[in-house]
């Protein structure tokens, strides 16, 4: 877990409020309250810059989780903050108002230990990759800015990473840019080195996912695989063709987030980057054009 994360817990039921309180002290949170939506506006106008991760019930007075979830995705400052829907609204219709509205963890009511300490880990360590990766583009230099076509190759997460920053620096909204990364990583783990869906789980759930690329990649077999990227710049957007060396994968099962993976630890990256960016995949998924616009929708 990032060290010093916090948590902004918003319901109005006391006693699950102190239930969630003492799970998550046990994985060293710190905590914010709410007791509705309401509440939880003035909580985050006053510590927003400092919370990871948002525990949200559906069904509270004066504002209903629903309608601040909709008022926080539409504040540039919290819009990328990851929001955990807690609630015992878990119909495919309720699901997917919750999805529309910004919600990529979904948290029944009741949960067990296990499941909330997997949800809430997997948000923050999400939101930490993502808050890292937004302050590299922010100190790094823009080498991309007179950039009209480029190719590149490369084999690791930190050289993906390294483009993916240089990418998102040369876009007029890096934040958005940014989620280039998602194909990027996608590229590597699951189409270069065979990381399957289920397996990225249970590598998440002990912490060794990392260190499984990184094992990987020393396979003989893996030694040659590249991922090959083509970049474009026109007047209104950029385009950036992905292409790894695996087998591919079913692709439409991931532009878009049901309610069969909203329990998951991770499988979140391709929807929410389609979210803002147009995505085309060819042949078997193991290629995909990204096309970043360069004017806000």
């Amino acid at each position: 877990m990032p060290a010093n994360s916090t948590i902004l817990i918003v319901d109005d039921d006391v006693s699950l409020r102190t239930m969630l309180e003492v799970i998550l002290k046990e994985e060293g949170y710190d905590l914010l309250m709410a007791k509705d939506g309401v509440d939880a506006q003035q909580v985050m106008e006053r510590d927003g810059k400092r919370i990871s991760a948002i525990i949200l019930d559906w069904t509270m007075p004066r504002m209903s989780g629903i309608e601040f979830l909709r008022w926080a995705k539409e504040q540039a400052t919290f819009e990328y903050i990851p929001v955990i829907l807690h609630t015992v609204l878990t119909s495919s219709e309720q699901m997917k108002e919750g999805i529309d509205a910004g919600a990529y963890y979904y948290l029944p009511k009741p949960a067990t230990r296990e499941v909330i300490h997997s949800l809430v880990r997997a948000a923050v360590q999400d939101y930490s990759e993502k808050q890292q990766l937004l302050k590299k583009i922010k100190e790094s230099e823009n080498p991309f800015r007179f950039l009209t076509e480029g190719s590149f190759r490369f084999r690791t997460l930190g050289e993906g990473e390294f483009l993916a920053v240089r990418i998102a620096n040369a876009c007029p909204v890096p934040e958005r840019a940014a989620l280039v990364m998602e194909m990027i990583t996608n590229a590597i783990e699951h189409g270069n080195l065979g990381i399957t869906y289920r397996e990225k789980g249970r590598l998440m759930e002990e912490g060794t996912w990392l260190a499984e690329i990184q094992r990987r990649l020393e396979f003989e077999e893996n030694k040659a695989k590249f991922v090959d990227v083509n970049l474009k710049r026109y007047d209104d957007r950029m385009t950036v063709l992905i292409e790894d060396e695996g087998r591919g994968f079913d692709f439409a099962k991931y532009l878009d987030l049901d309610e069969n993976r909203l329990l998951d630890n991770h499988g979140r990256g391709i929807a929410m980057a389609r979210a803002f960016l147009d995505l085309q995949y060819f042949n078997s998924g193991n290629k995909v054009l990204v096309t970043i616009p360069f004017h806000e929708s």
